[in-house]
């Protein structure tokens, strides 16, 4: 059941090919110190250049090892890469993503990047040592999210309120699911963000579970209709195909 913990958190939002590209279109360049580590990362579209995103931010921690913006850079590129890595090579980089989140939220607590990307490695780092340490990791993601709500709650497409959403609506209600409380998160999610395909399905899904099926039909609907911008927003509008067959 605890897969779900990982799930939730990069579904981010999380934070797939498909808000790489949103974000290259609506974000504005970054400073150029950062410019070469930001080109070389890939989301996790290629390993191999993550890598080398993560080398060159590795570089700079080297001599400024309590920068903020290579902090959290590393907790991003950290988790991808862990994503990506071998099954007995992921917790060493989900290690080091918690390493370096802890160290750019100590450095800036009211900065929004921080909590979101450690909150990130915690699922990744949950996920790979099992159901004990997943349910000792619970609050810590939760807690992070939740600062993502209050400091910047569009961030990453509005990232939080889907790992909110979805670790509600997933996790048994004996260790803090809650379906209702899923739907508000990802209904408010779908206010700030109305184009988060990942947060349409997923609420979709949460309409489902509570019985409102013409809620989900709607839903899904809408989101098989759109216009795919990208294979991984084609591959969610499968799903929910799949998923209005079955209603």
């Amino acid at each position: 059941m605890f897969k779900a913990i990982s799930y939730f958190v990069l579904i981010v939002s999380l934070i797939t090919p498909a808000l790489a590209q949103t974000k290259a279109k609506a974000g504005t360049p970054p400073p150029i110190p950062f410019q070469e580590a930001d080109r070389l990362f890939t989301f996790g579209e290629d390993a191999e250049r993550d890598k080398q995103s993560l080398a060159a931010i590795d570089r700079e921690l080297a001599s400024d090892g309590n920068n903020y913006q290579w902090l959290w850079r590393a907790a991003r590129v950290c988790y991808f890469i862990g994503e990506d890595a071998a099954k007995n090579d992921k917790l060493r980089y989900f290690d080091k993503g918690i390493d370096a989140g802890r160290r750019a939220v100590a450095r800036e607590p009211n900065a929004v990047e921080g909590h979101f990307w450690l909150a990130v490695n915690y699922g990744g780092y949950s996920e790979q040592k099992g159901v004990f340490k997943a349910l000792m990791t619970v609050k810590k993601i939760r807690s992070e999210m939740e600062t993502v709500l209050r400091l910047n709650d569009r961030y990453q497409d509005g990232g939080a309120y889907l790992a909110l959403g979805e670790m509600d609506r997933q996790l048994p209600r004996i260790v803090g699911g809650n379906l209702s409380r899923a739907i508000s998160r990802l209904e408010q999610g779908l206010r700030v963000a109305p184009h988060n395909p990942e947060m349409k399905l997923a609420l979709a899904k949460a309409y489902e579970g509570a019985g409102r099926k013409s809620d989900a039909k709607r839903e899904l609907q809408d989101l098989a209709g759109r216009q795919a911008q990208s294979n991984a927003e084609r591959h969610i509008q499968e799903k929910a195909r799949g998923m209005l067959g079955k209603l």
